[in-house]
């Protein structure tokens, strides 16, 4: 709590920063959802602080607004845009506290940008640091498995600071932490220590009931990590007459009587990570229980007869991947008429097993490609073996260009089960077909952080 001495309430600017610009300006987009961390973040901070919050994707920072402290939320892709502000404020004598994904995998490089850095979960780190910063004793680290947190977080939001911000009509909603995979280029796994979180299916329930809308995102690295505990969840919220969408493993489509149950709580769409249709990519990644599952194609045809839409997403670069490996894939995208699918280059995040072989293969183009004012959002991040960066990245735009088309949307739309099975699911398909088509024109050139902006 603030000291008595103190007369007004500690002012805190949270921010999200954006991924950078492109010819110059910087990435700003309105189709976007409510960054639930900050809900988070305001939910686990005690009385005696007032809050602030921006979202640069939204629009711009403030730096002369009078705050007394400022705190980030930052990803890799956002790191060199965070260092950038986080520098800002500090000039101006403003303490900075850095968190999220990328502080707690590099936790001594963010130190160098902030007056605190808070590894882990933020309601185990969040309380602490704010005590101690009223106190006038902040300290440069706080880690979540340090003594004096929860044993597992209390998962609660305060979505005040989302009014006006004009986010898309869905709310995110988290049921648990955490992946039972470890697949070679994820960091979850690293992040929440190999342990999987839930939150007391009453308390989910009664967010769901508070918020006033019945189409929700449940945001869990993967919605069925417990079977077990998952079909508990669906029967637990099939009163709520929701339309629902979340993460998920390909594993969910080989038990038809549990895809049932989902739908019947009211799934209306899924991410499934399927990230190769080839099974020497799928074994070199960490995935090959994948190919153990059977066909692909029956397997997606278990979700489509049920009316569920299939965001697919899929990854290019590992070792046998070629140019025409990433041709067959979009071929099979666009027959299999999936809803959407995110064709993205390999991405070797720090802390990952797949970024520590590339590090000691020498085949990174940049160690800390997250820091180079030169690095772009569409740009390889290594060396492949199958292909050049250039041929990767030309195969990579080519497979987006082809699948975002005017004419894919239209073959994807002739179906009759999912895409178009109603007119909700036609209207979601449309809208989200074009916002996505849109913003991979405005990411295509995107360079990380600002131009002239100092550091790093």
């Amino acid at each position: 709590m603030p000291p008595a001495t103190h007369q007004r309430p500690r002012s805190i600017a949270l921010i999200k920063p954006t991924i950078g610009e492109r010819h110059g300006r910087p990435y700003r987009t309105p189709a976007v959802l409510e960054p639930l961390v900050f809900a988070v973040l305001a939910a686990s901070t005690p009385p005696g602080f007032e809050l602030a919050f921006f979202d640069e994707r939204l629009e711009e920072v403030p730096y002369d607004g009078g705050f007394d402290l400022v705190a980030l939320s930052v990803e890799t892709y956002t790191a060199r845009r965070a260092y950038q502000i986080a520098t800002a404020f500090r000039q101006r004598g403003v303490p900075v506290v850095l968190g999220g994904f990328h502080p707690t995998l590099l936790p001594e490089e963010a130190a160098a940008y902030a007056d605190a850095v808070a590894i882990g979960e933020v309601e185990s780190t969040w309380p602490r640091l704010l005590a101690d910063f009223a106190a006038g004793r902040l300290q440069p680290v706080y880690r979540a498995d340090d003594p004096g947190g929860p044993a597992s977080p209390p998962f609660a939001t305060d979505r005040r600071l989302f009014a006006g911000k004009g986010y898309l009509p869905v709310s995110l909603v988290e049921t648990s932490r955490g992946c039972r995979h470890a697949c070679h280029f994820c960091s979850v796994r690293r992040f929440y220590r190999a342990a999987i979180f839930h939150r007391p299916l009453a308390e989910v329930v009664r967010e769901i009931e508070g918020l006033g809308r019945r189409v929700v995102f449940f945001v869990d690295d993967n919605i069925i990590a417990d079977p077990a505990r998952a079909r508990e969840l669906f029967q637990a919220i099939r009163p709520l007459g929701l339309r629902w969408g979340s993460q998920a493993s390909l594993q969910t489509a080989a038990d038809p009587e549990f895809l049932d149950l989902m739908v019947e709580s009211g799934c209306l769409a899924l991410i499934i990570g399927l990230e190769s249709i080839f099974p020497d990519s799928l074994r070199q990644m960490g995935k090959a229980w994948h190919a153990r599952l059977g066909s692909l194609e029956h397997l997606l045809d278990q979700f489509r007869r049920r009316g569920i839409l299939i965001y697919a997403s899929f990854v290019f670069g590992f070792d046998a991947d070629t140019p025409a490996r990433i041709r067959e894939t979009v071929e099979f995208a666009l027959a299999q008429r999936l809803f959407m699918a995110n064709f993205n280059m390999l991405i070797p995040y720090p802390g990952t097993r797949i970024y520590d072989e590339l590090a000691r293969e020498g085949r990174l183009l940049a160690p800390r490609w997250w820091l180079s004012p030169a690095q772009r959002w569409d740009r390889p991040l290594f060396r492949p073996r199958g292909m050049s960066p250039d041929e990767l990245a030309a195969a990579v735009t080519e497979a987006r260009r082809r699948f975002a088309s005017l004419s894919s949307l239209f073959q994807r739309a002739l179906d009759p089960q999912a895409n178009f099975a109603d007119p909700l699911r036609g209207l979601i398909y449309l809208a989200a077909n074009l916002i996505s088509r849109r913003d991979i024109g405005r990411k295509t050139g995107l360079r990380l952080g600002f131009s002239g902006e100092g550091p790093p």
